[in-house]
C-alpha cells in the first residue's frame, strides 16, 4: 500500500500556514522531508500531523528551540496512534457473535 503524497501547497493548506513557514520549520526543526525525483518536497500524513502539532505548540507560545526537543515525542505518539488504529481495524473484522465461552474441565 503506497502512502499518499502532498505537494507543499496542499500540505500548507491542510496545516493552515504559508508554504514558507513549512520550509522554515523544516530547516529550524531539522525535519527530514521527502523529495521527488525532481527534488520537489512532498508531505505525507505523518509529516502533516507533525506540522499540525508544531503549529499548535507555536500558538501556545512555544519557541522553535523548545519544539525541536519535542519532535521525537510527537513522532512517537503519531506512530503509536497509527498502531492503535490498525489494531482497532483488525478487531472490527471479528464478528460480534464470537464471544469467549468458559470451558469446563471435568
Amino acid at each position: 500500500m503506497s502512502e499518499t503524497r502532498y505537494m507543499i501547497s496542499d500540505a500548507a493548506r491542510q496545516i493552515g500556514v504559508e508554504t514558507h513557514v513549512l520550509r522554515n520549520w523544516e530547516e529550524e526543526l531539522d525535519i527530514k522531508i521527502g523529495r521527488t525525483e525532481l527534488g520537489h518536497r512532498y508531505y505525507t500524513e505523518k509529516t502533516i500531523y507533525l506540522f499540525k502539532k508544531v503549529k499548535e505548540l507555536r500558538e501556545k507560545g512555544f519557541q522553535l528551540k523548545a519544539i525541536k526537543l519535542l519532535v521525537p515525542e510527537i513522532q512517537k505518539k503519531e506512530e503509536m496512534q497509527r498502531g492503535e488504529e490498525s489494531v482497532s481495524a483488525e478487531e472490527k473484522n471479528v464478528p460480534d457473535d464470537q464471544e469467549m465461552l468458559p470451558v469446563s474441565v471435568d
